[in-house]
């Protein structure tokens, strides 16, 4: 396919317009409203391209590839009306006579290597992704709804959103947190600022060099207090990058991790429990159960299930001493009391053990966490545990970049604060429902 073949006058200047890629000129051969005969601009310039291994312009054309793309057309001004079109680029592969070593394809913007959709196209379909599932996306669209190509689509898609977002404002309180998704522990960065709690980002996993380069955004100047979930990794990340500030585990952690315990108990041994809704009802304390048709089922639940008995009342007496003027030595006491045949809760005795220190810092603070901060984290990770499986840049891209952050102005620069945690719950709770109800997307 050199200049032998193919000049300018084989170049249909109506289609071209119509397609609207400033990179692409549209051949009027083998063309019509759906298929699209394609070749790069430059193919009609002098200029070559770079041989990427020695930056030399003596490339030739060595072979063509067609590649086949899928492409969106709007057909109204309104963007509701539109067809899908299929692009046959012949994409030329170059060969280097400096070097001799180097065979490259010619280098393109309108779509990422290995894509099978346009970026015009893949843009689109993510945008659909952050509120719906990908499957009904794709299915609205017409085109395959392709696993493999997912990842590539939205990680283009959050890049750009992500450059969109302003620089965020180091908040003097910040809290790290493991939330569960689908087996896989993904930190999750808090912000705590006036009695509000913002969720800022979160991150792909809880190594070291992950967190690191999170961290190493924010102002350690301004951070004075961390709260962190007992993990060895974050430990060191965070007394790494802020050793001047205040590291503590907090009573929600504990809370927490015991509730985590309670409920995978529940879920072994509670099996067709005489209780509606039993995991919140059998992990709050007794006596908040305004209900006592709900108490008294209950204690005939509790009958013919010994273990869930012993792990109930145990649990039961950890969230009596949580709410009063506990001590380490008042945990270590309740963890040597555990129940043989309860290990589930030895995982809080690993804290007291060896987070020990971090506990008696938190006891010591003289601002602890605000009142609604355990209810916060706790309906983040039960938000995100609910949401229908996906990977996580979509589950991310979801949490994040479908959200809005509130920002404030700092020396006549807008700096975010992150996302409120309760907008982020329901904004999670409302894509959740948009997934699993049968209604099409786009409508």
């Amino acid at each position: 396919m050199g200049k032998k073949l193919y000049t300018k006058q084989n170049v249909s200047i109506n289609k071209t317009e119509n397609l609207g890629i400033p990179e692409l000129v549209v051949l009027e051969e083998n063309s019509d409203d759906i298929n699209f005969e394609v070749i790069h601009r430059r193919y009609f310039e002098d200029e070559k391209p770079l041989c990427p291994a020695c930056r030399s312009a003596k490339t030739r054309c060595s072979k063509i590839v067609v590649r086949k793309f899928k492409d969106l057309l709007w057909t109204d001004n309104e963007h509701k009306k539109f067809k899908i079109i299929n692009l046959f680029f012949h994409q030329r592969y170059m060969r280097c006579d400096e070097c001799k070593k180097s065979v490259f394809p010619e280098p393109i913007d309108f779509g990422e290597k290995g894509c099978k959709f346009t970026n015009r196209l893949s843009d689109i379909l993510a945008d659909g992704t952050f509120q719906f599932s990908y499957k009904k996306v794709c299915q609205h669209y017409g085109v395959p709804s392709s696993t493999a190509s997912i990842g590539e689509v939205m990680r283009r898609r959050i890049q750009y959103r992500e450059s969109m977002l302003q620089p965020l404002k180091t908040p003097n309180i910040i809290s790290i947190v493991e939330l569960v998704f689908f087996g896989e522990f993904y930190p999750v960065i808090l912000g705590v600022v006036d009695d509000e709690i913002y969720c800022l980002d979160i991150l792909r996993d809880s190594s070291e060099q992950t967190c690191g380069s999170f961290l190493k955004t924010l102002d350690g100047n301004q951070v004075k207090t961390i709260y962190i979930d007992p993990v060895d990794s974050l430990f060191n990340v965070v007394n790494q990058y802020f050793p001047m500030a205040s590291i503590v585990v907090t009573d929600e952690a504990i809370r927490r991790y015991a509730r985590n315990a309670m409920l995978a108990i529940i879920h072994s041994d509670g099996k067709r429990f005489p209780v509606v809704h039993k995991d919140r009802r059998l992990t709050v304390l007794q006596k908040d159960l305004n209900d006592k048709m709900v108490i008294q089922r209950i204690k005939e639940g509790m009958k013919s299930r010994p273990r869930l008995q012993r792990a109930y009342n145990h649990y039961q007496r950890l969230l009596e001493l949580m709410e009063t003027k506990w001590s380490v030595d008042d945990l270590r006491t309740w963890v040597d009391q555990i129940p043989t045949d309860i290990d589930e809760f030895l995982t809080v005795g690993d804290i007291v053990d060896v987070f020990g220190e971090q506990l008696n810092c938190f006891l010591a603070l003289d601002e602890k966490p605000p009142n609604n901060y355990q209810f916060a984290v706790q309906g983040i990770c039960d938000a995100i545990k609910d949401m229908p499986h996906c990977i996580f840049d979509v589950m991310r891209g979801r949490c994040i970049f479908s959200v809005t952050h509130d920002t404030v102005e700092e020396n006549g620069e807008l700096r975010r604060y992150g996302i409120k945690s309760s907008r982020l719950i329901d904004k999670i709770n409302e894509i959740s429902d948009n997934i699993r109800k049968e209604r099409e997307y786009g409508y």
